[in-house]
């Protein structure tokens, strides 16, 4: 269930010792949420095996670079998905410098070209999502325009939805169909940068980039020819931007970015995303990245990170567990 403002949980940093890899944040208010995650090994939906004394950030090799961005008009790369219906392809798009397109590449990095999101307007795209649509079913990327620096929007922000299909199959440079998905904020016209899509309970999360107190908002993923208001869930405390965001392919592993962390929680089995959230983050490994915005989970919890600027390194950190 949704949690009102009044009932949502902050995370605090403290002083208190931690395990390897992990932050320091604890829950700083008393909830009916599910108790942390137990102390023996726990199983996630996903098959995640987490030893005593272990974080999820602990399951997670050494950072390698996968290859270089290619295509030189993907210079802002603001948001990142990968494919979960073509092996090997990955889907970003610019921030403020580009039209309503997505560019697709391998990971080396290898330009394989740039798609028209039809019938989509580029006023700030932020992030990108992969997911299945309101039934749990099908595979699509969700382009956010939810970007909202100087508070001109009124909160009124949207998703475009288009299928996940091989760019090889799109000779025409435009992906078949697209269905635009707009939301609006309970209140106020909140400045976010990252969206993820829950595959368990069919739905859009949005988190907002204040540094001081990072909101979550739930939505529906039914179309709808008038604004979806959106319902807050979770504020956290995380004393930094968040630019990015994604969820693993089972929605086993949710995972935050900063420009220079990666916050990561585990969400067992029957837990809602909310739920998850009650939990301390662990901190990941974050690559070096001069405006990293984007990250996102591959079919076995690797992650993929890029950068805003001219040909980005593309950084894989892979799943050791």
């Amino acid at each position: 269930m949704a949690v009102v403002v009044s009932a949502a949980l902050i995370l605090r940093r403290t002083g208190e010792p931690q395990a390897e890899g992990a932050s320091t944040t604890t829950l700083a208010t008393t909830t009916t949420a599910p108790p942390g995650e137990s102390s023996t090994t726990t199983l996630a939906s996903g098959g995640i095996e987490i030893p005593d004394g272990s974080t999820v950030c602990d399951l997670y090799g050494t950072l390698t670079v996968s290859g270089t961005i290619t295509d030189p008009d993907l210079v802002e790369a603001s948001g990142l998905a990968v494919s979960r219906t073509t092996g090997g392809i990955l889907w970003s798009h610019n921030d403020s410098r580009g039209g309503p397109e997505l560019h697709a590449f391998d990971t080396s990095g290898a330009d394989l070209g740039s798609f028209t999101v039809p019938g989509a307007f580029a006023f700030d795209w932020e992030d990108l999502a992969a997911g299945p649509g309101p039934d749990g079913t099908g595979a699509y990327l969700y382009v956010a325009d939810i970007g909202d620096n100087f508070s001109i929007r009124d909160g009124s922000v949207a998703l475009h939805r288009v299928p996940d299909i091989d760019p090889a199959s799109m000779s025409d440079g435009a992906f078949p169909t697209s269905t635009p998905l707009p939301f609006q904020y309970p209140e106020g016209s909140p400045n976010a940068e990252a969206v993820f899509i829950d595959p368990v309970d069919p739905s859009v999360y949005f988190v907002t980039k204040d540094a001081d107190l990072t909101v979550v908002y739930r939505g529906s993923l039914e179309p709808s020819e008038t604004a979806a208001v959106l319902t807050q869930v979770a504020i956290l405390s995380l004393d930094a931007e968040v630019s990015g965001g994604d969820i693993s392919a089972d929605g086993s592993v949710i995972a935050l970015r900063g420009y220079r962390e990666v916050w990561m929680w585990h969400r067992a089995p029957g837990e809602s995303v909310a739920d998850a959230f009650t939990k301390q983050p662990c901190l990941a490994t974050s690559p070096d990245e001069p405006q990293g915005e984007a990250i996102a989970f591959d079919a076995d919890y690797s992650y993929f990170t890029v950068s805003e600027e001219n040909f980005p390194a593309l950084y894989r950190i892979p799943f050791d567990g």
